[in-house]
């Protein structure tokens, strides 16, 4: 949940986006969905205004399904859980406070209700779920630690271009920019679901993703636009080799509970987002590996042309890249800077097109990535 304020606001973005082409497909049209530089396949209107879905890629079954075929899907992003089937960081913790908690939110359902039969009312407020949703939205964002010591910096440095060069970057996207003004993070958010406050039921509540006021470390705003060195695309994927894959899940979470596709399974997961990667073991989505090596290999479907070309490097070389990976972390509380050495103090961010450092990975006995 580490920046999880940032990752709501491009989802955000992204669905604005989106849904701006959407309203500029005329009928008998066909457009390209892309924002961020994100392509997410093409959406089609018939002659007779019916949409067509059918091209559209990496969008959740639940943002492309209507009551009817003339009714627009809504396209929203949804970056929260495996199965890429929730909005919001509101809607994520009126579910969680109830199924994980036993306890039922007031706006979810309703007040002097006891739907559990605990003999308990009213267990959360409106002003509950708003107050852990901007909790939540205003946790601070990973970093990076870079050892001082000069083998472990030349790996890291060397698995970031080996991680970019054999395609790991396609999907886990290093950075996405958010305009300055979305930093704003807004509650409750305008694409929240039934049974969950959206934006005009109530008095909307602002916070400032960069007030210094916040836990630190933020992200610095480079003109109009902030750099979110997030790892990802917000797409689902299928990265596994078929239903009997040990990694597809026996449910399909964005089907209808207890219809025959929600017992089918699963095989389509939300790209991860590998900014903190390092400090969430165990690893993948279902988390069961236990490091990140095995996590790479265990990449398929989609993912298979980047997996062989993993297993294919040197083994120096799978190394450095995992080295990186393992650099991606979150930081201790009071952290200011983003970029750190072992015993987190700042230093410079790595340039490897101009550092020297960058080249083959040194051998050393100190070396020894896991």
């Amino acid at each position: 949940m580490f920046g999880a304020g940032y990752i709501e606001m491009l989802a955000r973005e992204i669905t604005d986006d989106l849904q701006s082409i959407r309203a500029g497909i005329a009928r008998g049209e066909s457009k390209e969905l892309i924002s961020k530089g994100i392509r997410f396949g093409r959406l089609s209107r018939t002659p007779d205004g019916m949409w067509i879905t059918s091209e559209v890629q990496g969008l959740s079954r639940l943002s492309l399904i209507s009551p009817d075929p003339l009714t627009p899907p809504t396209l929203i992003i949804r970056p929260w859980h495996q199965a890429g089937n929730v909005i919001s960081l509101r809607e994520f913790t009126n579910t969680a406070f109830n199924q994980h908690h036993g306890i039922q939110s007031t706006e979810r359902f309703g007040r002097d209700t006891d739907p559990d039969g605990d003999g308990f009312t009213n267990e959360l407020t409106r002003a509950d779920v708003t107050a852990v949703t901007l909790f939540q939205a205003a946790l601070p964002v990973p970093g990076q630690v870079i050892p001082n010591d000069p083998d472990i910096e030349s790996a890291i440095r060397q698995g970031e271009q080996t991680f970019r060069a054999i395609g790991c970057a396609t999907c886990h996207i290093p950075s996405l920019p958010l305009a300055r003004k979305s930093a704003i993070f807004t509650e409750p958010g305008p694409y929240n679901p039934p049974m969950n406050l959206r934006t005009g039921d109530t008095q909307t509540l602002k916070m400032d993703l960069q007030s210094p006021d916040l836990p630190v470390p933020r992200l610095p705003a480079t003109g109009a636009s902030i750099d979110v060195p997030i790892f990802t695309d917000f797409k689902l994927h299928d990265i596994t080799s078929g239903p009997d894959d040990p990694n597809a899940e026996p449910l399909d979470m964005n089907q209808a509970t207890w219809s025959p596709k929600f017992g089918a399974g699963n095989q389509r997961f939300l790209t991860k987002r590998l900014w903190g990667c390092a400090n969430e073991p165990p690893y993948f989505h279902h988390g069961r590996l236990t490091t990140l090596r095995e996590a790479v290999t265990a990449h398929s479907g989609e993912a298979l042309k980047e997996r062989k070309a993993y297993q294919a490097l040197p083994m120096s070389d799978q190394d450095a890249l995992v080295e990186f990976l393992k650099s991606l972390q979150v930081l201790p509380p009071g952290t200011r800077d983003l970029i750190v050495d072992e015993n987190f103090r700042g230093r410079r961010a790595p340039s490897p097109a101009s550092d020297p450092l960058v080249g083959p990975v040194r051998k050393s006995s100190n070396f020894r990535p896991n």
